[in-house]
């Protein structure tokens, strides 16, 4: 298992585009099949990889499957067609992307993928979900231990459909309950990952179950779509605790530092992510050795150590490479 550690760690973000030209004397040409462009988790991930691609001066383009898989495999394989030296994807069906990989493997392209391991890819580039979930479990039981001081009874806003988001789930409930803290798992919906259907479900679990003081989603959009149904719902905001996973964008930085009741999430770092990315394509295209899995850091973020990593510019956050990649080093 690689940990990678980018070379450049200090490149200040530019606006997402959909590509970034190198020079024209043979330059690597990397393309990127996205799963859902207009999310800011993945907005954030072609925004790493533009910066990596520019600062190198390899060629980058990108395209957006927008959740729909024959859309993806059909860019995969015009991008293949169009000569690539290292195809990179966020797979919308990981089990789904066969025709692209047996394609690639005829054209001798290698595959990095984001997150999600794929048969036949080089590497996937993420963090442990099972495990950085764990530790948030765990800093929320000591939460309700030193801090709420009573019993919490949870909702959980999760995506049983997707194997990440299932380990997040896992992992968070296997952190609760080692830390010995006084909770409830009082139900579990499915929000889709997406803010409207978290908000909607959620509403529906609040209804019946008022007593809940706690929400957990498994990225920005459930937390926050938790934590306005039980705004909505007229129960008192100052009871909840709310916890994510991500704090990929905006929303979820303008939630961790407002004062409200999003007290801490798991910080995955996506502009690491697609610098980690563009740098593993490089290593896999001049025939350098990889693990299945190439793991980039996470850590619980909180309105007292979100500054550590990223530093707010207006209503921009820039994300402090440095830092991010101490958190690799303090693993060893």
């Amino acid at each position: 298992m690689t940990r990678l550690l980018p070379a450049a760690l200090a490149m200040a973000l530019v606006a997402v585009g959909c590509s970034t030209p190198g020079d024209d004397s043979g330059a690597l040409k990397l393309g990127y099949v996205v799963n859902f462009g207009s999310h800011e988790w993945y907005q954030n991930v072609i925004q790493g990889a533009e910066d990596a691609a520019k600062d190198e001066g390899y060629d980058f383009d990108w395209a957006d499957a927008n959740v729909d898989l024959s859309k993806q495999i059909t860019q995969a394989e015009n991008m293949l067609t169009q000569g690539v030296d290292v195809l990179m994807m966020s797979p919308v069906d990981p089990e789904g992307l066969s025709s692209v990989m047996s394609q690639a493997a005829e054209n001798n392209v290698p595959v990095v993928t984001e997150s999600n391991t794929v048969p036949g890819a080089e590497t996937a580039v993420g963090i442990e979900n099972l495990e950085a979930a764990k530790q948030l479990g765990q800093w929320a039981g000591d939460y309700i231990t030193n801090t709420l001081k009573t019993k919490a009874k949870v909702l959980i806003v999760g995506l049983p459909t997707q194997v990440d988001t299932r380990d997040r789930t896992a992992g968070f409930k296997e952190g609760l309950a080692a830390s010995g803290a006084d909770f409830e798992i009082v139900q579990e919906v499915n929000g889709g990952g997406l803010k409207d259907q978290a908000l909607k479900v959620s509403a529906d679990a609040i209804t019946a179950n008022p007593d809940i003081n706690m929400i957990f989603g498994i990225n920005d959009d459930s937390a926050l779509g938790g934590t306005q149904a039980y705004e909505e719902a007229g129960l008192d905001i100052t009871k909840l605790t709310t916890l994510g996973f991500g704090v990929e964008g905006q929303a979820g930085k303008t939630a961790l530092t407002s004062g409200g009741p999003y007290k801490a999430g798991m910080g995955m770092f996506p502009e690491y992510v697609g610098r980690a990315m563009v740098e593993q394509a490089k290593a896999v295209k001049d025939g350098k050795s990889v693990d299945e899995r190439t793991v980039t850091p996470a850590t619980v973020l909180t309105p007292e150590n979100l500054s550590e990593y990223y530093t707010q510019d207006g209503k921009n956050w820039k994300i402090n490479y440095d830092a991010v990649a101490a958190l690799l080093e303090n693993e060893k």
